[in-house]
């Protein structure tokens, strides 16, 4: 009588263990597919945040690049949406990836992005024409117009051209290479 009590309770022991490890894997899973179903209501960019409390670049996160130029004082903005290796990043990892860039803004909607560069904007960089400067023949960097920066005032005075050379330097006469701007100002010299 004494063994059969004693298997009894072994069986009773671990009918009872088995139990509670049913009720906690159901409690699990329930529990787990109502936070997973919860989950999916939130916008994508809450879901970022409540992994681990931390602001993350989304898929659909503006990203504002902003470019200053020193020598000209232009500035180039572009508006873009993440590549995928910057979805999910936190501030100081994209700190790492836009190394030298200040980060004016960052949240899930929008994060801002500027780059002080010490050189001319492509437009300026890119592009020359010979126009008029107190009465001398002068080189521009740029495309005609109220941004143009002077380059260099040649030796070259108006008074020594013709009036047709002159009408046509007014408006700006655009060069495409180094070679074309030499043969530009020995032509209006020969003239």
């Amino acid at each position: 009588m004494l063994l059969f009590d004693q298997c009894h309770k072994k069986k009773w022991l671990i009918g009872a263990i088995a139990g509670v490890a049913v009720v906690f894997c159901l409690a699990y899973f329930i529990s787990n597919n109502y936070f997973n179903s919860a989950r999916s209501d939130l916008p994508q960019e809450a879901e970022f945040v409540k992994q681990d409390a931390k602001i993350k670049i989304a898929a659909n996160t503006d990203l504002v690049q902003r470019i200053i130029y020193a020598k000209c004082n232009d500035e180039e903005i572009t508006h873009t949406q993440p590549a995928e290796n910057l979805i999910g990043l936190n501030y100081q990892q994209l700190q790492k990836v836009y190394t030298g860039w200040s980060i004016d803004k960052f949240d899930t909607n929008e994060v801002v992005l500027t780059l002080h560069a010490d050189g001319f904007c492509p437009e300026h960089a890119n592009n020359l024409f010979v126009g008029v400067k107190d009465g001398y023949v002068a080189v521009f960097y740029g495309k005609p117009g109220d941004k143009a920066i002077l380059k260099e005032i040649t030796t070259l005075s108006v008074t020594k051209i013709t009036p047709q050379d002159l009408e046509e330097l007014q408006r700006g006469v655009v060069v495409e290479s180094r070679e074309q701007l030499l043969r530009t100002l020995e032509g209006m010299q020969a003239r």
